[in-house]
């Protein structure tokens, strides 16, 4: 550790003599992370000064706007950065390093401290845990974005090279219009009326995703753990779900068949938690995803289902679409911190129970039009009568895709009603095959005349 009055004689010096450090530290750092009245006198005068003139103010400067009893903590302050042999060029990493070191280590004492003055006072504690985080979030080293024309080279061998930065779906329609897959940081969403197959294109989506090595954790607000389980059991198995658990015949394959699934070494690992509908919030989700990060099982996508039974962190604003659009937020953020994709569902509104198909857009997500404003990218699904040549159709179409850039194209998904698997378009074979293990029906769609 190294010795605090050392350290702060090397940041004077950084601040007087240092323009980038200097800018640097009086652009995060906060005048009560310093002990000492005298550094913290000549940070305040370094930072006004770098504000009116764009330039560092000389010692004379700073000594002669000090007045009372600080002047003479400032001129000791000096006195030991002239005898001491500290040169700030030569050992500018250290420098910078030691400095966030002491800025990370103030913060989160200051924090601390701060929640206790919260506790003692009767205030809001919900306060605490942001407080807490900002001060987490305190870094010297500042990301300054991307140079665009600067990096274009290093950008470009990222972006060319980068084959596991998305998440893909293993739906190779869907992952051909998402360029790969779900990236990290991002919200995506696949909308439905009640009962068009929202939990169940997560269920599908994440039973490939596992099969292919994808570590999954699902948050369901609305069935329970063992009710989800039930569905992969299902669908890992290829069996009827209302008989694998009652036929005698059939519970043996499917335990059998089960245990083989179980035993892939290129499995990925499910995490399935239940929370109560209407009660939970991103910082629950916060919590789970930490202590299965802790414990060295940090999935690689998120799983919501589903958004609109969320409840925004802090108090209720009572306005749909401000709480909607703080949840929608909140939930992407969420991806932004653990650097995974988010996945949730929501439901069609009433008004878009009415119209066709073709109609449909992100007007007619129910609850709140702030949430479609915070998805990186929507899929709706529903049935397109004009267009369904079987029974077992869901067509769908994307209404918002940041992650590809194309917008409206639909496709076809086919589904078994007893497996709840659902198929790709380019899987229509296999799906019609799979029917004598499932002995699902593939009628064809009889239109009314």
């Amino acid at each position: 550790m190294v010795d605090e009055n050392y350290l702060m004689v090397a940041v004077l010096k950084g601040l007087m003599e240092d323009k980038n450090y200097a800018v640097t530290v009086t652009t995060v750092f906060e005048e009560k992370y310093f002990d000492d009245p005298g550094i913290t006198e000549v940070f305040n005068h370094v930072k006004r000064h770098l504000k009116e003139y764009d330039e560092l103010p000389s010692k004379d400067i700073i000594i002669n706007s000090v007045s009372g009893d600080t002047k003479d903590d400032v001129l000791t302050l000096f006195r030991e950065s002239e005898s001491t042999d500290f040169s700030v060029s030569k050992n500018y990493d250290w420098l910078l390093d030691e400095t966030n070191k002491y800025l990370k280590d103030k913060a989160i004492k200051m924090a601390i401290l701060e929640g206790i003055d919260i506790i003692d006072s009767g205030e809001n504690v919900n306060t605490i845990r942001n407080i807490i985080e900002d001060a987490l979030c305190k870094d010297i080293k500042t990301d300054i974005g991307l140079d665009y024309f600067g990096q274009l080279s290093e950008r470009l061998k990222r972006i060319l090279t980068a084959t596991d930065t998305r998440i893909r779906t293993y739906y190779p329609s869907l992952d051909e219009l998402f360029n790969g897959g779900f990236p990290p940081y991002t919200l995506n969403m696949f909308i439905a009326k009640v009962h068009g197959h929202k939990s169940n294109i997560m269920t599908n989506i994440i039973g490939r995703q596992v099969l292919n090595g994808v570590n999954v954790a699902l948050a369901s607000l609305e069935m329970s753990t063992d009710m989800y389980a039930q569905r992969f059991d299902a669908n890992f198995t290829n069996l009827d779900i209302n008989r694998i658990y009652i036929n005698k015949r059939l519970k043996k394959q499917f335990i059998t068949e089960l245990r083989s699934i179980k035993d892939r070494k290129e499995n990925g690992k499910l995490f399935i938690k239940e929370y109560p509908t209407g009660k939970a919030t991103v910082n629950d989700f916060r919590i789970w995803l930490r202590e299965l990060g802790m414990r060295d099982m940090l999935p690689q996508i998120f799983f919501c289902d589903y958004i609109s039974l969320m409840k925004a962190e802090g108090r209720s604003t009572g306005d749909l679409y401000k709480d909607g659009k703080a949840i929608s937020e909140e939930l992407r953020a969420l991806g932004f911190e653990f650097n995974i994709p988010v996945v949730t569902v929501a439901q069609i509104n009433r008004a878009g129970t009415f119209i066709d198909f073709d109609s449909l857009d992100m007007n007619s997500i129910g609850e709140s039009y702030g949430i479609p404003a915070t998805a990186d990218s929507m899929i709706i699904q529903g049935q397109d009568e004009d267009d369904m040549v079987y029974k077992n159709e869901i067509k769908w179409k994307c209404v918002k895709n940041r992650l590809g850039g194309r917008v409206g194209d639909t496709g076809k998904f086919y589904y078994d009603g007893r497996s709840l698997k659902i198929y790709d378009e380019c899987e229509l074979d296999q799906w019609i095959a799979d029917a004598q293990r499932t002995n699902d029906e593939r009628s064809l769609f009889e239109r009314e005349i």
